[in-house]
């Protein structure tokens, strides 16, 4: 199909028909906030301030990717929509939210190629029966009936169990590479986001003394620790009776949250009194025992230092960022040395859960391709399995993520995605793509 109107007539229209839509149950191109989303299906109710069931936004079929799920997410905000659908016609993304709680997070529920067995399950979703049931079900803040209507989703539809959020296993992963400028800090920091629009609770802990993820989440080392006369890292490891909850900092980008451990340059002058104190390699694991976290993700210096075997002790798990470039590769070399002398001198060593590429030029395919050749060759000299993370999980290099940085907050910020109207397209790319790492690593990550 060559345009968004064909789509919009060969492929919605129907669907809303077969769904069992009335013409005067949608819109088309109804206005929500600042924009125009292509449908919006709203069923009445009585009861309380109306909201939407499903709003659909069609985008071209000529792009390489799918993208629009900041905008459409933007859309549910404002609308209080349950479900929203992105589609080109030939891929999909479905976004759901609770439009009742406060405050509304939207959750990727599924995505993949819209085909057959997609339609199927969409309809099950979102057919005027399942949103009348809803509907009907519904008073004012009736919460109960929602947690009702998500404990089914997660029952019956086995796409929707890893995406609603509930207890699980929490997962502790060191985040490192020996290279530096690989990109490892953002990728930890936008890696968390994602964490956090999934609906887990997250913590970024930053033991490297560059403090890069520390400014990158917008606090100041100098200003909003050290003149405040406040703690971190440093007092976390070196200080018995300081506790999580005393260095922790909470930001906040909308309803998006992060908590972070930050870190300071005097770090790096601890190294004598980390080296010099006793067990030292377990403080961390020890001042983690009971936290109440979904994810923690450590960020420590591209080095072999005492503060990277601290990080490790405590990890389930070890994330490897590398470019698909000579010498970042070499190093991973390195890396997987290290962290085998490690398993061999540790009684619950950290699992390698793979190599994660980033800063990933798409239009280099030739180089990409003999430089993942070369990753692999190396990879398989060691004796336990590890892998190249599947490619829809590769974190593009965009110019955006410069943006990012500088402004001091995740890709997946909304008031981001505001002030950088032209590079819409670049966020939801790179989005996407931390969202599938933060997926993957979900299923497979488990604790030791």
């Amino acid at each position: 199909m060559s345009n968004e109107a064909n789509i919009e007539q060969k492929i919605i229209l129907p669907l809303l028909k077969q769904w069992g839509y009335s013409d005067a149950e949608y819109q088309a191109k109804p206005r929500i906030g600042n924009g125009y989303p292509d449908f919006v299906v709203r069923l009445p109710r009585t009861d309380v301030s109306p909201f939407n069931y499903l709003i659909i936004e069609v985008k071209s079929p000529q792009q390489k990717k799918l993208s629009g799920s900041q905008q459409l997410k933007q859309y549910m905000e404002i609308g209080r929509t349950v479900f929203g659908l992105l589609t080109n016609g030939r891929e999909y993304q479905l976004f759901y939210q609770n439009p009742l709680k406060e405050p509304r997070r939207q959750i990727n529920c599924c995505s993949g190629e819209l085909d057959k067995k997609a339609l199927q399950k969409l309809g099950k979703l979102l057919q005027r029966s399942t949103a009348t049931a809803l509907m009907n079900a519904l008073t004012h803040q009736q919460l109960k009936v929602y947690h009702h209507f998500e404990k089914e989703l997660t029952k019956k539809f086995s796409f929707f169990i890893s995406s609603i959020p509930a207890k699980e296993a929490s997962m502790i992963i060191t985040v490192f590479n020996h290279k530096g400028g690989v990109g490892k800090t953002t990728l930890t920091l936008n890696l968390g986001a994602a964490f956090a629009e999934m609906g887990k609770r997250v913590l970024l802990i930053d033991i490297d003394p560059q403090a890069n993820l520390t400014i990158g989440v917008g606090i100041d080392p100098l200003r909003d620790v050290e003149e405040q006369g406040r703690k971190d890292i440093s007092d976390l490891l070196l200080e018995p009776r300081v506790s999580l909850e005393e260095v922790i900092y909470r930001k906040s980008w909308d309803d998006l949250q992060l908590d972070v451990v930050p870190s300071h340059i005097r770090l790096a002058d601890k190294e004598p009194a980390l080296i010099n104190t006793i067990d030292i390699d377990r403080v961390l694991q020890r001042k983690l025992s009971n936290h109440s976290y979904d994810v923690i993700l450590i960020d420590p210096p591209p080095a072999f230092g005492k503060v990277n075997t601290i990080a490790l002790m405590a990890s389930h798990g070890v994330l490897i960022p590398t470019q698909l470039a000579p010498y970042p590769i070499r190093a991973i070399e390195y890396v997987l040395a290290r962290l085998e002398a490690m398993r061999n001198a540790m009684e619950n060593p950290p699992r390698p859960l793979g190599i994660a590429v980033s800063m990933y030029n798409r239009s280099k395919s030739a180089a990409n391709q003999q430089m993942r050749s070369k990753l692999e060759s190396i990879l398989s000299k060691y004796n336990h399995a590890i892998e190249i993370l599947p490619e829809s999980t590769w974190i593009p290099e965009k110019v955006t993520m410069l943006h990012s940085i500088n402004f001091g907050q995740p890709i997946f910020s909304e008031k981001l995605y505001h002030e950088l109207r032209r590079d819409r397209n670049s966020i939801d790319d790179l989005t996407q793509s931390f969202q599938n790492l933060a997926r993957y690593l979900s299923s497979k990550a488990l604790p030791k």
